[in-house]
């Protein structure tokens, strides 16, 4: 049986004297310091060496290990808490001397950074929030991780990504962008082993380097949480993996490299994995952690979404934008898709037409599955989300195809509803016509929602069956039918008002278009910010006439709520209004009451007009303006 060496830096003297020599295993153990013992080389194959020091004498001592053979136990310092919770070392030097005297002893690969012993993790550049403990130095819970997510949060702005060249050892070249990389072998309880303890093994010979790159601030926040809290079973989209025994890694421009937290140089650096290089005795926890992990022989290379492409790379060296930045192929076939549905063809015409033909006939019939129909038929929709993608990005091309169609469009409908109008020997308003006829800030939230889902569907082509449902939530040719049977009937009112509930719905899915299409990284903010300031004016001017018709839509919902339904006394009988209508007139100022007024069949005589009036007046005088006439036109009924 071999000698049991306890080899202490002189540092750590004091705490020996108090805390171990008196302890319950001080008999079985040979007492040296660290200078002494590497200068003795006296250890063999048979012995084993329990290491109490700083970081610096542990990795010469393990290093040392490799040429003569003896296995290493580790007894961590009180403040060493990476170290304990790395190699799940117990906090009780009584129970870590146990352990490294009873623990099972393997053989386990070991990672270096050149001639430097790696014990717990490299950080290259900047990678939030490495370092933080998610299992066991954040056992309080989540306060404990919110203030890592703060602490991480404040670092948003100062992030900058250099250009990484990778190389592995098979000879896979990787060109890439990245604010950090971390490369760990253990389970060390961050935030970063967290995120790949699935790649990682003690004997298949690989480190694991995370690639912590976000696109956009937001995506950076995405990520931190799914870090911080465990949120995802999956790597965040800001998160690139290389698994390989080897790894050569050059930076442009050049990142700072720290080892196990302590500063050791700059890139370009190699990290390279030495199998079998340390006999480690450890805690069954430990173990049971770390071989728990499938071993495979191939290299992994998972960059997911980190950019690859040259113009990617240029754009990434910048500040972490707000928005990500979208791919070149995803680039392209956007643009190509958007130029073609932004042309004027023949297809466009007809169809226009045809919908326009069963918008309006529908209103006629006040046929809602008709009008549907004619929504869905209506190619509207494509040449408005071109327009849009063209005022974001100040293409003139683009934004001139698509104006001109949405405009040669609009003149199709008006020209086809207003000669069916004047043709047809109809002129009864519908409540499908009706219904257009009183636009609100309620329609202009339906059209930016539809503009949002517009272009995130043109975005991706899995969700691109869902434009129809677009196409139904926010009508575009029923409202300009509408105002092209306002004109056939010379209806001013009916055309003022239904094509403001088109330019509600134009005005509102271009905005929104246009900003969902920046969010989504088809244009930086610097060059969108002229279009979207546009199509801001726009939306406000909009706004002014809808806010007053909102408001004029309130007091009428506040008015029925104080008449409709509800039983009153008057002239000695019980009186209820039903079927409540109301209309408003300018020039005079008028409001109008239309209702059926229902008086039980008990007493006598009738309810006197002028009674009604006051009643109803002093009800809703709140609502009522100073110059507003009040008229009401009543029905009688009597309830038996």
């Amino acid at each position: 049986m071999g000698i049991h060496y306890f080899v202490y830096d002189c540092e750590s003297e004091a705490e020996v004297e108090k805390e171990i020599r008196g302890g319950t295993y001080a008999q079985e153990l040979t007492f040296i310091t660290v200078e002494a013992f590497l200068k003795t080389k006296r250890a063999t194959e048979e012995d084993k060496v329990i290491i109490f020091a700083e970081i610096g004498e542990i990795k010469r001592l393990i290093a040392q290990s490799f040429v003569f053979g003896y296995s290493v136990a580790i007894v961590a310092k009180k403040e060493q808490k990476n170290l304990r919770d790395t190699f799940e070392i117990p906090k009780a030097y009584d129970e870590a001397i146990k352990v490294a005297l009873t623990g099972e002893c393997r053989e386990i690969d070991l990672l270096y950074c050149h001639d430097e012993v790696v014990l717990w993790s490299a950080l290259i550049g900047e990678a939030p929030p490495h370092g933080m403990m998610v299992e066991k130095q954040l056992h309080g819970g989540r306060p404990s991780r919110f203030f890592a997510l703060l602490h991480s949060f404040a670092k948003i702005f100062k992030l900058q990504k250099s250009i990484i060249h990778l190389r592995t050892f098979k000879e896979q070249e990787i060109h890439t962008a990245a604010s950090g990389i971390v490369v760990i072998e253990h389970d060390n309880h961050t935030c970063a082993s967290n995120l790949v303890k699935e790649f990682m093994n003690l004997s298949d010979g690989k480190m694991v380097a995370l690639l912590v790159s976000p696109s956009s601030v937001i995506e950076y926040i995405a990520y931190l949480y799914k870090a911080i809290f465990g949120w995802t079973k999956r790597l965040p989209k800001a998160v690139g993996v290389v698994l390989s025994e080897r790894l050569d890694i050059e930076a442009t421009p050049p990142l700072e490299v720290k080892i196990d937290g302590e500063v050791y140089g700059q890139t370009p650096v190699r990290f390279e994995m030495h199998k079998k290089a340390l006999k480690l005795c450890a805690s069954k926890a430990f173990w049971e952690k770390e071989l728990s992990r499938k071993s495979d022989d191939k290299e992994v290379v998972k960059l997911g979404s980190l950019p690859v492409a040259k113009s990617e790379l240029e754009y990434t060296q910048k500040h972490i934008p707000f928005f990500p930045h979208a791919d070149t192929q995803r680039y392209q076939e956007l643009f190509a898709q958007l130029r073609d549905e932004a042309r004027l063809s023949s297809t466009f015409v007809v169809l226009m037409i045809l919908s326009t033909i069963l918008a309006t006939v529908g209103l006629f019939l006040n046929s809602s599955s008709v009008v549907i129909g004619a929504m869905l038929l209506a190619p509207l929709m494509q040449p408005i989300v071109s327009y849009a993608m063209g005022l974001l990005r100040f293409d003139m091309d683009l934004f001139w195809q698509g104006l001109r169609s949405v405009t040669i469009g609009i003149l199709l409908v008006l020209g086809t509803s207003f000669l069916l109008a004047w043709l047809l020997p109809f002129q009864t308003v519908t409540s499908e016509i009706a219904g257009r006829l009183h636009p609100t800030l309620l329609d202009l939230i339906v059209a930016i929602v539809s503009g949002i889902a517009a272009a995130y569907a043109k975005n991706n082509q899995k969700i691109i069956g869902s434009l129809a449902g677009v196409s139904i939530a926010v009508a575009l040719v029923p409202p300009i039918s509408t105002a092209g049977i306002g004109l056939g009937w010379s209806e001013w009112a009916i055309f003022q008002n239904a094509f403001l509930l088109f330019l509600t719905n134009f005005a509102g899915i271009v905005f929104a278009a246009a900003l969902t299409f920046m969010v989504l990284g088809f244009s930086p903010v610097k060059r969108a910010k002229n279009g979207l300031f546009l199509s801001t004016v726009t939306l406000l001017l909009i706004s002014v006439p809808l806010y007053f018709s909102f408001a004029l839509m309130v007091k009428d919902a506040k008015i029925k709520e104080k008449l409709e339904q509800k039983q009153f006394v008057l002239d000695d009988r019980n009186v209820s209004i039903e079927n409540l209508l109301i209309a408003h007139t300018r020039k005079p100022d008028n409001l109008i009451l239309r209702f059926d007024l229902v008086t039980q069949s008990s007493g006598e005589g009738k309810v006197r007009g002028d009674a009604l009036k006051a009643m109803i007046k002093q009800r809703i005088a709140p609502y009522l303006n100073r110059k507003e006439n009040l008229i009401l036109e009543v029905s009688r009924r009597t309830r038996y």
